[in-house]
């Protein structure tokens, strides 16, 4: 029987997932912003707003604490 992981490790890979999306997201809003059309703006735009909600998250993530 394979035990589920608690809500420390949840956490803990959640804020890693959160630490490689954000580095996704940087990479891609750099990509974008090589392509200087407005298709180009466009994508570093969406990746501008994308990174904010994830930065939004990352907060949370930040706050929140497993019950004693």
């Amino acid at each position: 029987m394979s035990r589920e992981p608690g809500l420390p490790a949840l956490l803990a890979e959640a804020r890693d997932e959160v630490a490689v999306l954000g580095e996704i997201l940087d990479l891609l809003y750099l990509a974008a912003e090589g392509l200087g059309d407005s298709p180009g703006a466009a994508l570093a735009r969406g990746a501008m707003l994308a990174r904010d909600r994830l930065d939004q998250l990352r907060d949370l993530l930040r706050e929140a604490r497993p019950p004693p």
